[in-house]
């Protein structure tokens, strides 16, 4: 199941999210990505939004659902969103 780059609308994968962004202490890591500062495809760099409503959606959910960034997933994949 996929998430946003909120920054981007880049979809990623939750393993890749959470698992081998962790790992990279000179890439953008998880906690980049989830603060909305970035992430493999957009840090560092100019961009646009390629799905600028679906991530307001995402940063919504994240409020309500906290860390459970599987039930994350879940939602935006039921929402038809990624």
């Amino acid at each position: 199941m996929d998430i946003l780059c909120v920054r981007c609308g880049e979809p990623f994968d939750v393993y890749h999210v959470e698992q081998d962004m962790a790992k990279w202490p000179e890439r953008p890591n998880k906690e980049d990505f989830y603060t909305g500062r970035g992430c493999d495809c957009c840090y560092g760099k100019e961009v646009e939004n390629i799905a600028p409503e679906a991530c307001e959606i995402q940063r919504a959910l994240r409020d309500v659902l906290g860390d459970d960034v599987d039930g994350l997933a879940a939602e935006m994949e039921d929402l038809g969103l990624v």
